[in-house]
């Protein structure tokens, strides 16, 4: 790549430079104050340089629960151009590569996932006809009916004869790519390789390397399976603008990235500083990558008590003047990708040649978009498919708001951009396929218990017998035409597969059924068209029926119904993919806490009413209970307890919360509404109010609900 015309700053001169006009500012929980810093957000950790000299070195790091609040403000002295060169090691390469199965993934109606395109087509033209492949034809007639519906259920077969992994022993090349990133010519340098920290090599780059330019330095290594890393590293000859970019470390166990980039806009890059700590397009977006492996080792579940195994590295640049042709001339002659996963660079900029360097506010933060875009490439889903706005055919019986949904723990990295940990639902499913290839998308969510349960629980916790269930569906539309069937007692409804899955909430029930005398029903497993993926999760009969990979039909309404009284939920199919890869593969239970009273609850108050009393406060009264002239001491309440909802969501995402309790004598409580749990309130933001008697032994009677009415 052609060096760049600009105006440089010597060394000695730069740092006489008069403090930036504008740096950061952090501000910590304890109450310290970093003034004029310049700081990265890692997500788990933020790292500090106290002085712009000293950025490219080596940072201070501070845990995320000492940071309070912080702010990135920079001016121009921090793209001044140092005099100096700065080899970076950009990305270690492994060959020969491993194919993926990007691009070659196909669905049928029933959203079945199967290995086919241009390398897996036909399948059976890809064996070798010998007697024992002409009696797997016949076993597979007799299992599946014909030969292709190997494809579904017999994802190793089809991948027979194609380069997955690496054979214990067998001898692989990792070339490390360094690029002088700097503003004047790197002199000759020696260099060090470690397998697992032990220096294994090492040598001597013997000429100079201009601005721009890229040395590639080759290592061979006898595979070996487990979790092994490489470290390649530069010793300059001399000062440069960074350090940090000196040595890379790659888990060789990973899942090797590519990216496809224009080299005009890799030099549109090199004219500015990014939040990295140095000029280049390279540094920047290799840094993403470590990012995600921190957060991938930080998430840490019951399902993952280690946080997750998987990992990723990048394997390869492709400098490209047009990326887009680029990208697809990465599918070799077999129809395969030998890849795990890219993201290309494109946009006008690149089409018209007209390239411009990233704003600063843009590249002196961190692009959180990015990692969760190449969690796609992992096979990771977009969870906020879980969200739900509501359905007109389902509403609140109080104020007629749909019934909304969010997903369960939003604030994780395939939810949100943002820095934040990986969904347990993620950690489970890399951790199981971390040594498959990539290029199945969302499969995970076929991993669902042999059998689920619900246990209905009235307001006391205790079972709650002869309550009418009926759950609804998103995606689907029922089939009036085609006969349901009943396990256990619970009917199930036929639906129309018709290949869309993007039909909202189902008017009518998938499932209706009523809880026993213990309060507990079974989910009945619906029929499905089997299919079974290369990483091992297999779709069979289960409560969501031919659930689809997108997650739109990974989410029911369920509608619970006592004494004419309505309360909804919902069924969340992480709920249950988290449980299988807890080790619940056999049986699972969700329980619903609803706002019914149990047989011995105290008799509830009457005629509770809400006003607001101020711009925070708000008053709720009642009126005791009508108690009959020798009350027993079940019916008598010895006081009351105040509770509320912020929320049109499902009453098991946003359960009703106590505010107050007091005495029997009382007739009001004075509630202040800034007092809420610090829980994420995305739709409707109506306030609920109730009120229950308190029985002896604090046996409580139903909840007695009100809505507060719309302020100014």
């Amino acid at each position: 790549m052609r060096a760049l015309l600009r105006p440089v700053v010597p060394l000695a001169a730069f740092l006489a430079l008069a403090p930036p006009a504008a740096a950061d500012r952090l501000v910590l929980a304890d109450g310290r104050v970093i003034e004029r810093c310049f700081l990265r957000d890692e997500g788990t950790h933020l790292t500090v340089w106290e002085r712009l000299e000293d950025v490219g070195k080596p940072p201070a790091v501070f845990p995320r629960r000492e940071v309070k609040e912080f702010k990135i403000e920079r001016d121009d002295a921090y793209d001044a151009h140092l005099d100096l060169p700065d080899l970076s090691v950009t990305f270690l390469e492994l060959t020969p590569k491993l194919a993926g199965l990007h691009g070659v993934v196909d669905y049928d109606v029933f959203g079945r996932p199967s290995l086919g395109g241009k390398a897996f087509g036909d399948v059976r033209e890809r064996q070798v006809k010998t007697l024992r492949d002409a009696f797997e034809d016949y076993r597979l007639v007799k299992t599946f009916g014909n030969v292709g519906e190997a494809r579904y259920h017999d994802p190793e077969r089809v991948v027979r004869g194609v380069k997955l992994r690496y054979r214990p022993g067998e001898e692989v090349t990792i070339t490390a790519h360094v690029k002088n990133v700097g503003f004047a010519a790197a002199p000759p340098f020696r260099y060090e390789w470690e397998i697992d920290g032990r220096k294994v090599g090492g040598g001597r780059w013997e000429s100079s390397l201009p601005e721009m330019e890229e040395a590639a330095v080759p290592y061979r290594w006898k595979w070996q399976d487990g979790l092994h890393r490489a470290t390649f590293r530069v010793l300059a000859n001399g000062p440069e603008i960074a350090a940090i970019n000196d040595e890379a470390t790659d888990p060789l166990w990973g899942w090797g990235l590519t990216y496809v980039v224009h080299p005009r806009r890799v030099e549109a890059w090199h004219r500015c500083r990014s939040a990295y700590g140095t000029f280049s397009f390279e540094d920047f977006y290799r840094w993403h990558l470590d990012i995600m492996n921190a957060l991938f080792e930080a998430s840490v579940y019951p399902s993952a008590p280690e946080g997750i195994q998987a990992r990723v590295r990048l394997d390869r640049i492709v400098y490209a003047d047009d990326p887009e042709k680029a990208a697809e001339r990465l599918f070799e002659e077999d129809g395969l990708r030998y890849n795990q996963g890219q993201w290309i660079w494109i946009d006008d900029d690149d089409r018209k040649g007209t390239w411009k360097p990233p704003t600063r506010e843009w590249r002196t933060q961190t692009e959180w978009s990015l990692p969760h875009e190449l969690g796609h490439q992992l096979g990771l889903t977009d969870l906020y498919n879980l969200d739900c706005e509501g359905s007109p055919d389902h509403r609140m019986p109080d104020n007629g708001d749909p019934v909304t949904h969010l997903m369960r723990r939003p604030l994780t990295m395939m939810h949100w951009h943002g820095p934040s940990l990986w969904s347990e639902v993620c950690a489970g499913y890399l951790n199981q396929s971390w040594d498959k290839p990539r290029g199945h998308y969302g499969d995970f969510y076929f991993a669902i218990p042999a059998e689920s349960f619900l246990e209905v629980l009235d307001v006391n916790g205790r079972p709650l017998p002869g309550a009418r269930v009926e759950i609804f569906q998103r995606g689907v539309e029922v089939d009036p035409k085609e006969k349901g069937g009943e396990e256990a007692g619970v009917k199930w409804f036929p639906v129309l597969e018709d290949g869309n899955f993007g039909k909202p909430l189902s008017k009518d029930p998938v499932i209706a059924g009523q809880t026993d005398a213990n309060g507990r029903l079974r989910l009945p497993n619906r029929p499905v068209k089997e299919v079974r993926t290369l990483n091992g999760f297999h779709r069979k009969p289960n409560p969501f029926g031919n659930v689809n990979v997108v997650g739109n039909r990974g989410l029911m309404l369920v509608r619970i119904t006592k004494d004419a009284r309505p309360s909804p939920f919902w069924l969340e199919i992480t709920e249950f993919n988290e449980a299988w890869f807890r080790g619940q593969k056999d049986r699972f239970t969700i329980r619903l806490v609803t706002p019914y009273g149990s047989a011995d609850s105290p008799r509830p108050p009457r005629e509770v009413k809400v006003e607001r009393a101020g711009e925070h406060e708000v008053h709720v009264t009642w009126k005791p209970p009508d108690l009959p002239p020798a009350p027993s001491c079940l019916d008598k309440p010895v006081g009351y307890r105040v509770w509320r909802r912020h929320t049109s969501n499902g009453l098991n995402d946003h359960p009703w919360f106590p505010v107050a309790t007091v005495n029997a004598d009382a007739r009001e409580a004075k509630v202040d509404l800034r007092d809420l749990p610090a829980d994420v309130y995305y739709y409707s933001k109506v306030d609920r109010f109730a009120v229950s008697s308190v029985g002896e032994h604090g046996l409580l009677s139903e909840l007695v609900e009100v809505v507060l009415p719309a302020g100014k």
